[in-house]
């Protein structure tokens, strides 16, 4: 156990890590409507981002709005959260040589460790549609991957499940591979306290009154 993670806690490393995991489920969530948003543009639509949405308006000369249409609108903020994970996994990758023989990670490192764990973003997705789903006795509908199970006549688990699986995989990874041992249990807990801290900052506190 001890060759996979120091429990020591590097506090200074913690409350810096802690504000980057805040910010980063902020401009995660915003980075994933524009998704939305550009999508939208792209089929001609008129729209707006909010703090955790995106709302359409179709221009009177707007075409008629088909079944593709709404796959590529489901389509665009998942995409744009797994591409900016790949693209994190790719600089990890690049600089893996030097990245490996750190100490101690630099700014830009974690940089790439933080945009390689966009991925985290579809491991909260599956744990929210799980924990909706037992409260209310039944499958909620409520997710973009479960619009693009049901466009593709996939049982409606399939691909939340999937790249939920895949997220927490890369995480693993990531963690575990570019993460020196000294610095991982404070990574991981600063994780789970900024990760909380930005979601409810952001999408049941300021986010409301900032982008309503």
């Amino acid at each position: 156990m001890r060759k996979l993670i120091n429990f020591t806690i590097d506090k200074r490393l913690l409350l810096y890590l802690i504000i980057a995991f805040m910010f980063a489920t902020i401009i995660g969530t915003l980075s994933h409507e524009y998704g939305h948003f550009f999508a939208a543009k792209l089929i001609g639509l008129d729209a707006k981002v909010h703090y955790a949405y995106v709302s359409y308006n179709c221009s009177d000369n707007f075409r008629e709005f088909t079944a593709f249409d709404g796959l590529l609108l489901t389509m665009g903020g998942p995409l744009q959260t797994i591409l900016t994970g790949i693209i994190g996994l790719c600089l990890l990758f690049a600089n893996k040589r030097k990245i490996l023989k750190m100490n101690k990670l630099d700014v830009k490192s974690w940089v790439y460790v933080f945009l390689s764990l966009f991925w985290l973003r579809q491991v909260a997705n599956f744990a929210v549609w799980s924990i909706r789903s037992l409260i209310s006795g039944k499958f909620s509908r409520g997710s973009d991957e479960i619009g693009l199970a049901m466009y593709f006549q996939l049982p409606e688990w399939s691909i939340i499940a999937a790249t939920a699986l895949l997220g927490l995989m890369v995480a693993v990874f990531v963690i575990f591979k570019f993460i020196p041992i000294n610095q991982r249990f404070t990574f991981i807990l600063s994780g789970l306290i900024g990760g909380v801290s930005g979601y409810y900052l952001w999408l049941e506190s300021i986010g409301k009154l900032i982008m309503p």
